[in-house]
């Protein structure tokens, strides 16, 4: 079996993460949530008097994207390691800036490296699109501390618009297949239209390959 790396985009709230374990379950592939890894860091009692970590959790918890560098360098590693002992890896929001997917100064960014652990035939995004407006109140719900305020989350969603969707541009020049879709129904629904838009990514694969 072909080995693939499947990534879900979306503003704040349009179901990345939990899209993201649905599909890894339904196909035994291992989910790398880079938000969760990297809340987790900042939060770390451990990390609390350091200078660095610091700097990037208050960036977090202001709505705004961590230093592109510094993730690069917290998840590089982990992910070869998931590349290299999994058939297939999902993940969800991330890379999140285009120096963080493409790289810059000499550093590989994510996306670079799958492609040369997969090849850019075996990458699949999906985009799920939410009205920023429902965005707001998804995330209200959630009632994470630091982040889930209505404030925080419109920073956020400018963020996402400015620094993360023009990764998407770039993906289609790079000819990576990009699959938009709506997020607005049921997870169960949406989940359905990924798992069907994949079926169709497999076997049009196949009849290339043939």
């Amino acid at each position: 079996m072909t080995k693939k790396a499947v990534i879900f985009y979306g503003a704040p709230g349009a179901g990345k993460g939990t899209q993201a374990e649905m599909f890894a379950a339904d196909k035994g592939y291992v989910h790398f949530d880079s938000g969760k890894y990297i809340e987790a860091k900042i939060r770390d009692p451990k990390f609390a008097g350091d200078p660095m970590v610091t700097k990037q959790r208050k960036l977090f918890l202001s709505g705004k994207l961590c230093d592109p560098k510094w993730i690069g360098g917290i998840v590089k590693d982990h992910i070869e390691k998931l590349v290299d002992h999994h058939e297939g890896l999902v993940f969800s929001g991330s890379p999140r800036t285009e120096r963080e997917a493409f790289g810059a100064r000499g550093d590989i960014g994510v996306i670079p490296f799958l492609e040369d652990k997969y090849g850019k035939e075996d990458i699949l995004v999906f985009l799920l699109e939410i009205p920023v407006a429902e965005s707001v109140e998804r995330n209200s719900k959630r009632g994470r501390e630091g982040l889930d305020e209505p404030a925080v989350i419109r920073v956020r969603c400018r963020e996402y618009k400015k620094l993360t969707l023009p990764i998407l541009k770039e993906l289609r020049k790079r000819r990576i297949k990009v699959v938009r879709l709506d997020g607005m129904p049921s997870p169960k629904a949406v989940h359905r239209e990924v798992m069907k838009r994949f079926k169709e990514f497999s076997a049009s694969k196949i009849k290339t390959k043939k």
